[in-house]
């Protein structure tokens, strides 16, 4: 079957000529990071085949009117994760008793790529065979996680990640944002809406990153000390906060806007950017690359790790001293 490699509006625009052209496929699979809208564009996708109207979806229909309810009937989302199979046996059943009001039943598993191989194959007879009135839509973030024969027989969407500039113009419409702001939301965000909306509505978030920044740039010298990043990073407790994913990637951007400066390339930190540019002058781009490397590489063995969620300051502060003698050697360790 075909597959399409577009960004959220454009596989809208496709799906609605599915819908137009009534050449809606039985089978979908939408694959793409979290936060890129895929969620989204499956319940505008639903509410489209629901609709009854003219333009779809209309809005004033009865199709349309349940839908935006939560009350339709033929409508069903499993969102639960990890994926059980009794949830898989119940929606086989459901497959196959015939919609109630309207011409085509839509179901949407959330997490598709959480069901184990054995939900899956419980699965794949109705993915392979569904009613012709069925509609499925599995969504998933890590597509490789599904099993080949689920593959073959789903039409796969791959959501693309939107330009900077779209979601610096998004940002700066929803938010009221502007500038440089906006400018390092769009580029932290890579493309992904959700992942900017997130960092948008949380002032804490930011607040936290400038307070990561602002302690990084006191390491301008070799006698200056790591203990106040290793506490802007949340590590004076033992374990995880809630946040530590979104730390890492801080400090990872820092070393990978140095970098970028010694080799012409544009910065993430597009609003610090005189404070970087000052800070870098006394640190060599190859240092710099083997700091985001070393972050990355600690940042994955970490979150990989459950137990050493329960010591995260103890690797926060190792990944600094390995990070500080990268830039100023081992002779200085504060």
């Amino acid at each position: 079957m075909a597959d399409f490699f577009i960004h959220g509006q454009k596989a809208l625009e496709v799906l609605k000529r599915d819908v137009q052209m009534n050449t809606v496929r039985q089978g979908y699979i939408f694959e793409g990071t979290d936060g890129i809208g895929k969620k989204t564009v499956a319940r505008k996708f639903a509410a489209m085949l629901f609709c009854t109207g003219e333009a779809k979806p209309c809005g004033t229909c009865h199709g349309c009117r349940m839908f935006q309810a939560n009350t339709h009937p033929d409508f069903f989302v499993m969102d639960e994760s990890p994926v059980k199979i009794d949830s898989i046996r119940k929606m086989n059943d459901e497959l196959f008793v015939r919609p109630l009001i309207s011409d085509r039943k839509v179901f949407i598993i959330e997490h598709a790529d959480e069901m184990n191989t054995e939900s899956q194959n419980a699965f794949l007879k109705s993915f392979e065979e569904p009613p012709s009135y069925a509609v499925l839509v599995l969504i998933t973030s890590s597509v490789h996680r599904l099993l080949p024969t689920i593959l073959s027989r789903g039409t796969k969407v791959s959501f693309q990640p939107f330009s900077m500039d779209k979601i610096e113009k998004f940002v700066s419409d929803k938010y009221s944002l502007a500038g440089a702001r906006a400018g390092f939301i769009a580029r932290y965000s890579a493309g992904i809406v959700g992942r900017a909306m997130e960092i948008c509505e949380n002032e804490e978030i930011l607040k936290k990153r400038d307070d990561i920044l602002k302690s990084l740039m006191e390491l301008s010298n070799e006698k200056a000390s790591i203990l106040p990043v290793v506490e802007a990073m949340g590590a004076s407790r033992r374990d995880m906060p809630a946040d530590g994913d979104f730390y890492f990637d801080v400090i990872m951007s820092f070393f990978r806007d140095i970098a970028a400066l010694k080799m012409g390339g544009s910065l993430i930190n597009t609003d610090y950017e005189s404070q970087i540019t000052a800070f870098a002058k006394g640190i060599r781009g190859a240092s710099a690359r083997r700091c985001v490397d070393i972050i990355s590489k600690t940042k994955a063995d970490f979150c990989s790790n459950i137990k050493a969620k329960m010591k995260y300051d103890l690797w926060i502060t190792n990944m600094l001293i390995i990070c500080w003698e990268e830039i100023y050697g081992t002779g200085n360790r504060s």
